[in-house]
């Protein structure tokens, strides 16, 4: 998110469905931190653990998330950079 929003001179940041509520909660938390400027903490805070851990899903009969899902908004990175295509679609968006 953060090298999408220096490319880009506006976003529309919206989403989709069919997510688990775990994944969709912690992303847009992260997101919408980062969009603000807020910090991400390494570690959520109580009552923000218990709202993770209180939800619930029978989409697919999953099992529950691992439980650093539900104590943190940040995954381990996955460094690499900006795919060309990517960069070309924000450019020609840019230029609208």
């Amino acid at each position: 998110m953060a090298a999408l929003r220096d490319l880009a001179p506006r976003l529309i940041v919206t989403g989709g469905g069919g997510y688990n509520p775990w994944s969709v909660g912690r992303c847009w938390t992260a997101i919408w931190g980062l969009l603000s400027g807020q910090p991400l903490p390494e570690t959520l805070p109580p009552a923000a653990q218990a709202v993770l851990q209180g939800l619930h899903w029978h989409g697919g009969q999953r099992p529950l998330p691992d439980p650093a899902l539900l104590t943190t908004l940040v995954d381990a990175p996955r460094e690499g950079p900006v795919r060309p295509v990517i960069r070309d679609r924000i450019k020609v968006l840019a230029t609208r």
